[in-house]
């Protein structure tokens, strides 16, 4: 993915997705630094790579599954400087605008439809929609 600007270490940035999201999730992988949105179904937090201090903004939607109880979860975890790590920490920039960050960078995606049993991890890259949950 050379197209994208280059962000973070091998255990955040990994080229396999699912070593990256191993590491994101694990106990001293990639801490909280701020909780910006925490609701029960949109939760937006800027996080920090214990080992090389990469700045990433975490965006996670849920969608009730009203029908089958299996709600459908989708997490975008975006690579970001510190300036926007600031600007999204003292609220110059919204959630709703992180997805505009997305421009020129590749982020983490985990989607998990209600009709799946597993989620599915990948790179993706570009500008994405930050939308809430219901």
């Amino acid at each position: 993915m050379t197209e994208f600007a280059t962000f973070g270490c091998e255990a955040c940035c990994a080229e396999d997705a699912l070593v990256a999201r191993e590491h994101h999730y694990s106990y001293s992988g990639v801490r909280i630094e701020k909780m910006i949105q925490d609701d029960s179904h949109f939760i937006v937090s800027v996080k920090r790579c214990e080992l090389c201090s990469q700045a990433f903004v975490s965006v996670f939607t849920e969608y009730v599954d009203w029908a089958a109880s299996n709600d459908a979860q989708y997490r975008t975890v975006l690579p970001v400087t510190d300036a926007e790590a600031a600007d999204l920490m003292e609220g110059r920039l919204t959630p709703h605008q992180a997805g505009a960050l997305g421009r020129g960078r590749r982020y983490l995606q985990s989607d998990w439809p209600s009709d799946a049993d597993d989620p599915t991890v990948y790179w993706s890259g570009g500008v994405f929609e930050v939308r809430e949950g219901y």
